[in-house]
């Protein structure tokens, strides 16, 4: 399949080729984070978990600007393909890579400077701050060969090479799992060495995905760095949202972990990341869904056609709804066996608070697919501002103004219950800028 099949291939069949691919690999992408997160727990102890739970949203922070650089530069792309304008792409390709390479060896400079300063102010808890600092300091390490990854995994899909992509995400997975158990497992090792798996196994798979633009098997080239002025300018905006939302989530995750540092102490964190490790098996599912249409719908509103693009939408709400109801049922249902998947039988603490937790968090499901949905058709439609509102709302502003009330009320739990209510609140944003959206820009031709 070529990137032309974007604007005459069925929509079910495209979207399953697209999809079915870009699922399964955030599938095993997601089981490895689970992985890493049912070693670190049962082997190394509940402190290690909240501690890497403590440290990560940091750690986001840095690959925020790349992201930034790469989700923009995929939306340019796809337009510049569905207007046939290949050459155009392949600058633009080759511009945001390395910016993202350039950006990310700065801050692998910078943290590597301030990184432990700023882990031990926002961790006052000097045993954790401990821990946490050696996890972040591998990935700082890596930062400029692992950041690449996901931009360059894009760029392949937008190529047409959706099933090469999945095959890559599953052989970094399994690997990343075989060195948790070499590590953690089998050497019984520290928690820098769960970093040390990801960031190894993670930078063998840029390499490995960078070799079909170096041999010229995909449609995007690597060229001489070119790009216009207004053109970069436009890749910063349409990554505005993505970077907005990887930083307000990222911050609103380290205000978060203040407040159950504060309310519940490592018990709380040690609870709320086992939560935040079921979530990170949805919500990269639903990503890895969104994601993989994003081309085509820049790829079609670059070439006019409208009636295409709310055809995919639709398909898309339809399998991210039925993504999101089944993992709701999943938790109700066996929430015990979820938490204790993460956690010792001596943790008895985290495990009564976890498994609360996770029943007070599940129903945020329910709104989570939609939002994420909205965001992703608005991206592609280069609406960053309309993108930027939402997850502005959805990400921050919400979830601090309802925590900062139901904590008042009901301790610790409050924390729980916010992603719920705010959740509903956002959606209702999301559908009043869709129906705006819809209504001013791609009514069907």
């Amino acid at each position: 399949m070529n990137q032309e099949h974007f604007g005459t291939m069925e929509p079910k069949k495209l979207f399953v080729k697209l999809a079915v691919p870009s699922l399964i690999s955030m599938l095993f992408s997601s089981l490895y984070m689970m992985v890493d997160g049912i070693f670190v727990g049962k082997i190394i102890g509940s402190k290690a978990l909240a501690a890497i739970n403590l440290v990560f949203p940091i750690i986001m922070i840095s690959f925020a600007f790349g992201d930034m650089i790469a989700s923009g530069a995929s939306v340019k792309i796809g337009i510049k393909l569905g207007e046939k304008k290949e050459k155009e792409a392949s600058e633009i390709f080759s511009v945001a890579l390395l910016f993202i390479f350039i950006l990310n060896i700065i801050f692998a400079v910078l943290s590597l400077i301030f990184a432990k300063d700023i882990i031990f102010i926002l961790i006052k808890d000097t045993q954790l701050a401990e821990q946490a600092y050696k996890f972040a300091y591998v990935f700082i390490c890596f930062l400029p060969i692992i950041a690449p990854f996901f931009a360059i995994d894009n760029y392949l899909r937008i190529c047409g090479k959706a099933k090469m992509s999945m095959w890559i995400n599953i052989s970094v997975s399994v690997l990343n799992i075989i060195l948790d158990a070499i590590f953690i497992g089998y050497l019984k090792l520290g928690i820098e060495y769960a970093a040390l798996a990801s960031s190894l196994s993670m930078s063998i798979g840029t390499v490995v995905l960078i070799y079909p633009f170096i041999t010229k098997k995909v449609v995007l080239r690597f060229t001489k760095p070119k790009i216009k002025i207004k053109e970069m300018l436009g890749i910063i905006y349409n990554g505005s949202s993505e970077f907005f939302s990887n930083i307000s989530g990222s911050i609103m995750a380290v205000i978060m972990n203040s407040f159950l540092l504060n309310l519940g102490g490592a018990v709380g964190v040690a609870a709320y990341s086992i939560v935040m490790y079921i979530e990170s098996l949805i919500i990269p599912m639903l990503f890895g869904v969104i994601d993989s249409v994003q081309p085509v719908i820049s790829y079609n509103y670059g070439s006019k056609n409208n009636k295409r693009i709310i055809t995919f939408f639709k398909i898309t709400c339809t399998v991210a709804i039925s993504i999101s109801i089944i993992t709701m049922v999943i938790i109700f249902v066996f929430p015990d066996f979820l938490v204790r998947l993460f956690s010792s039988k001596s943790d008895i603490a985290v495990i009564n608070m976890a498994k609360t937790a996770l029943l007070l968090y599940a129903p945020s499901y329910l709104f989570t697919w939609f939002i994420m949905t909205v965001s992703g058709f608005l991206t592609g439609l280069e609406k960053a501002t309309s993108s930027i509102v939402l997850m502005s709302a959805e990400s921050i502003v919400l979830p601090l103004l309802i925590t900062l009330i139901l904590t008042r009320f009901i301790d610790v739990y409050g924390v729980f219950v916010t992603p719920t209510i705010s959740g509903a609140i956002s959606a209702v944003i999301a559908l009043i800028l869709l129906r705006k959206c819809i209504k001013n820009e791609i009514k069907p031709s």
